[in-house]
């Protein structure tokens, strides 16, 4: 005897995926951009961020996306004015390098794991803006390695 319900027939208690993403509220899409020095990282965000400026101008449906900057040492980004959080005004790179005697590589690391301290901090302005924009755009410096090993890539 089989207590499963018969084929064709949806079980009234089970919600339907339909029915559930009716439900939920809108959240916006995450998008990480990790990759190597001079890999067009920036580039990439600025023609997006470009590009969605533009199209939100003629569709009011179509939202600027949230731009956050985790990249301590890059000297000027291609949409200074649109990012919305930036590490750089937490974290003095060079300040950092200078202090505690490291090369940009250990200066790098030192200003990310300063920055986590304040990471609730931007995950709360995150989610504030989730259900107002559609799309939120991280850009992280070049060492994969803290986005693979350590404990920085973790909390990010």
């Amino acid at each position: 005897m089989s207590t499963s319900p018969s084929k064709g027939k949806e079980r009234a208690d089970v919600e339907t995926p339909a029915a559930a993403a009716e439900k939920t509220e809108h959240q916006a899409t995450t998008i990480i951009v990790i990759g190597m020095a001079g890999s067009g990282k920036s580039t990439m965000i600025q023609r997006l961020n470009s590009f969605l400026h533009t199209k939100s101008k003629k569709n009011e449906e179509i939202k600027p996306p949230y731009l956050i900057n985790l990249d301590p040492a890059v000297s000027r980004l291609g949409y200074d004015d649109f990012v919305s959080i930036d590490i750089r005004n937490t974290v003095d790179y060079k300040k950092v390098m200078q202090e505690y005697n490291l090369g940009p590589n250990g200066a790098i690391l030192t200003s990310l794991n300063l920055f986590t301290t304040k990471f609730d901090q931007v995950l709360s302005y995150m989610e504030k803006r989730a259900n107002t924009v559609e799309y939120l755009f991280q850009l992280c410096p070049s060492l994969l390695l803290e986005f693979k090993l350590l404990t920085v890539g973790t909390v990010i």
